[in-house]
């Protein structure tokens, strides 16, 4: 168990840990001048069962304060009895409360410096500081350096804590938040810091960011005890090799995955009640993540303000990326007035600047990531649209094996990184249908509908979808319009008089170019195109080359020679000229527009065939 220490500046923090353990966390130079803690300590008692993190109490120092604070953490409250509760009581007891802390007890200490009546004053005052958080109720014991006896008491408590204290073991990847670096002679780099999630064995390969680089395990040691094996809540450090001392600093991360970084971070924010004005679109921030730290912005989703007191979904614009994944607790500390604003749990993140952040498609995606557990969020998610595989298994941080364990209780389709649910697919398909029969039923004569008219459909989806209706037979495709192929288009009465002309001389195997055509039927070869590309968009022909069109069922037995020929082999432009018997030029312009549709290929002098059809 590892027991983090808060509380105001010289309230007894590190003279406590030292007549608990025996150890002065206090290992800097300048903390020893100065007889104030300022960076992290840490000791261990009982073969490492448990462990003191002693955090700086100084408001200046607050940055370090919460670089040692993690919710798999267990709380000792630390205020003085001369004193009672201060200013940075307060602040550090909201932090805990941020981060996600659940257990804890109070020690009051410098109890030999008061009477009786000033600890039972003292008493109230913390249990109404107290009231609101996860130490309302708590035990408060009555401590003093002078006297072993109370320190004693304090410390069975801990102990007896310990037996009963469970960590939460979920089949996460690894993560370790880096708040310490160095060499040591021999053995080469060491981290150290909290695990997050998952464990670590000897011999791992594992990922450092920022830079990316894979490190592998030579030692661990967690509690101060060298172990086989590290997991969640546990201090722990690593011996690597693949890191160079001048490559890590704290706030870095050691990770079983090469870690994602996102710069724009939703989070369910909470704001103190007791922060001294309502906060405003686009307030300065510190933002505290682990032994991270990174200024920013918060951008409001909906009103102009925050009231204290209240929780709401922002966005927090990051100036550095931050490696979070969903449910780590965030702290942030207002920019100007250097106290702390709020906090709260990261629902999603993403690594552009969003512009339209209010957009309704936004927030309704945002409402299915802010779900208690994963399985709920994609139930969620998948009812709405398509979900990007990767970015949700990122923001969940799941396994693999988890990821499709929750996918495999859905009736999804796969492709191109994103889970559809065939239902919703199938949901689209009709709606596509019916739309497309509605728009011919009001315009008979138009020749279909275009891709974006089909706005219903997510961008993502439009192309294959409408692929996937025409190659059912339910919707047709001519020249980028879609329509029913079992509505026939009525034609303008001048166009449907000219239809009967080219109908009948263009049904040949050599379809006539314009120039013949105008010769052979005595119309002016500009009319002739325009009335053959309003033909072609209403499906009637097929536009191949300049100034050649094909009637559709005459290419659909080109086509059908094309596979003859190719067979499982190549075939020359020579060999489709002499079976299709046509000339050479338009053999030509007949394949290079299979080329350009994507059924055929050419390979050096021959072609091959790519698909079923064109």
């Amino acid at each position: 168990m590892i027991v983090t220490l808060a509380g105001h500046v010289d309230h007894g923090k590190t003279s406590l840990v030292r007549a608990l353990t025996g150890v002065d966390t206090d290992r800097l130079a300048e903390e020893k001048q100065r007889g104030l803690t300022i960076d992290l300590g840490f000791a261990y008692i009982d073969q490492g069962n448990i462990g003191f993190v002693d955090v700086p109490g100084h408001h200046k120092f607050i940055h370090n304060m919460v670089a040692g604070v993690a919710s798999h953490q267990y709380a000792l409250l630390v205020v003085a009895a001369d004193d009672g509760p201060m200013p940075q009581s307060k602040e550090h007891l909201d932090i805990l409360n941020l981060v996600g802390i659940q257990q804890g007890v109070i020690a009051l200490t410098k109890c030999d410096r008061v009477d009786q009546a000033r600890i039972q004053t003292c008493r109230e005052e913390i249990a109404a500081m107290v009231a609101a958080s996860f130490l309302a109720g708590a035990t408060i014991i009555e401590t003093s350096t002078e006297d072993a006896t109370s320190t004693q008491v304090l410390l069975a408590h801990l102990r007896q804590q310990c037996e009963q204290f469970q960590q939460t073991d979920k089949a996460e990847p690894f993560r370790l938040a880096i708040d310490r670096s160095f060499n040591v002679r021999g053995a080469g780099l060491v981290v150290t810091g909290t695990v997050h999630s998952g464990k670590v064995k000897l011999d791992d390969t594992l990922h450092h960011f920022p830079s990316q680089n894979s490190v592998r395990v030579r030692s661990i040691r967690a509690q101060d005890n060298t172990v086989d094996e590290a997991g969640p809540g546990d201090r722990c450090a690593l011996n690597l090799s693949g890191l160079d001392l001048d490559d890590v600093t704290r706030g870095d991360w050691i990770c079983a995955e090469p870690p994602p970084s996102f710069t724009q971070i939703t989070t369910n924010l909470t704001v103190l009640s007791g922060f001294p004005r309502p906060v405003r679109h686009w307030t300065p921030v510190h933002i505290y993540y682990a032994t991270s730290h990174t200024t920013g912005r918060i951008a409001l989703l909906d009103d102009e303000r925050i009231t204290p007191g209240s929780q709401t979904l922002v966005d927090l614009v990051c100036d550095e990326p931050l490696c979070v994944r969903h449910a780590d607790q965030l702290v942030i500390r207002d920019y100007s007035l250097d106290v702390t604003l709020g906090g709260g749990s990261v629902v999603f993140a993403s690594q552009k600047h969003t512009r339209r952040r209010r957009q309704a498609s936004r927030l309704t995606q945002l409402a299915h990531y802010n779900q208690p557990t994963a399985t709920t969020s994609l139930t969620s998610l998948l009812s709405n649209g398509p979900v990007n595989v990767e970015e949700f298994r990122a923001i969940w941080h799941l396994t693999t094996l988890e990821l499709n364990t929750l996918l495999a209780q859905h009736n999804v389709l796969q492709f191109a990184g994103l889970a559809i649910d065939r239902a919703y697919l199938k949901a689209l398909q009709d709606a596509a249908v019916k739309l497309t029969s509605a728009h011919q039923a009001d315009e008979p004569s138009s020749p279909g509908m275009k891709i974006n008219d089909f706005k219903e459909i997510p961008i993502v989806l439009r192309q294959r979808l409408l692929n996937a209706l025409v190659k059912a037979g339910e919707l047709s495709n001519a020249a980028g319009h879609y329509r029913l192929p079992t509505q026939a288009i009525s034609l303008p009465n001048n166009l449907a008089k000219t239809w009967l002309l080219l109908e009948a001389a263009l049904d040949k195997q050599q379809a006539p170019s314009t120039g013949d055509l105008a010769k052979q039927l005595q119309i002016p070869q500009k009319q002739i195109e325009t009335d053959l590309k309003a033909l072609v968009k209403r499906g009637y022909v097929v536009h191949i080359a300049n100034h050649r069109f094909y009637l559709p069922r005459r290419l659909d037995a080109l086509a059908s020679e094309v596979k003859r020929l190719a067979d499982g082999r190549g075939f020359s432009v020579k060999q489709f000229r002499d079976s299709a018997a046509v000339g050479r030029n338009v053999a030509i312009e007949i394949l290079e527009y299979f080329d350009s549709r994507g059924f055929t290929r050419r390979q050096d002098n021959e072609r091959i065939v790519l698909k079923d059809s064109y």
